[in-house]
């Protein structure tokens, strides 16, 4: 009886000594970087949980981390603007990129002044993005919008609260929400670490080299 395709394919698979070395050096390359996906994840994850533990020193860290990426953008800017063709793009570069630099220093100078400005962007950020999950979600009511619309309201309620709470919030939602996504970003890394040494050894077991193998 013939062979079906299946049978051709996984036999060709099988005896390929490129295809089988390639996934052999795949796999185990893989399986190196699921020791650092589990390591960059638990520290990750633990910063996240110290930041939920301590939200003003976490506040504070989100303060000055934002302070140097205002300072290193602006330098950036800089650099940039001069590279402009017309002297009104060029004006308006070096102005972004002065201020850009001003506000990052302020922001490194006196970090907890600096909590209320984050505070302030969150919530605007909330306001905004809860608004229009709602007009979209209103929109696509028919078709399940019903969920981004309750999203949207939660995300406008949570704006307004902690506008109601301001200015004594401001010095620990910078550090709540800096913890939530730390934690959730370790949480991701950790996952993926456990795949990624899920599927490298099945693969490295079916695809060792030929030489290996036999020897």
């Amino acid at each position: 009886m013939a062979d079906t395709y299946e049978d051709t394919a996984q036999r060709s698979e099988v005896t390929d000594p490129a295809t089988n070395q390639g996934s052999f050096e795949a796999g185990r390359t893989a399986m190196r970087n699921r020791w650092v996906l589990r390591i960059v994840g638990i520290i990750t994850l633990v910063a996240g949980l110290a930041a939920l533990v301590m939200p003003f020193l976490g506040s504070l860290s989100a303060a000055i981390v934002v302070g140097w990426v205002l300072v290193v953008s602006g330098v950036v800017g800089l650099v940039t603007a001069f590279k402009r063709h017309q002297a009104w793009e060029m004006a308006a570069a070096f102005a972004m990129a002065v201020l850009s630099i001003f506000a990052g220093v302020m922001m490194l100078l006196q970090p907890v002044v600096g909590l209320l400005a984050l505070t302030t962007l969150i919530i605007a950020y909330l306001g905004a993005s809860g608004a229009l999950r709602i007009y979209y979600g209103a929109r696509l009511w028919s078709d399940g919008g019903g969920w981004m619309v309750a999203v949207g309201a939660l995300s406008v309620l949570l704006a307004v609260l902690l506008f109601l709470g301001l200015p004594g919030n401001a010095a620990i939602v910078p550090g709540l929400v800096l913890g939530v996504d730390l934690v959730l970003w370790g949480v991701i890394l950790l996952s993926a670490a456990i795949r990624v040494g899920r599927r490298p050894d099945t693969l490295m077991r079916g695809s060792a080299p030929r030489d290996r193998v036999e020897g």
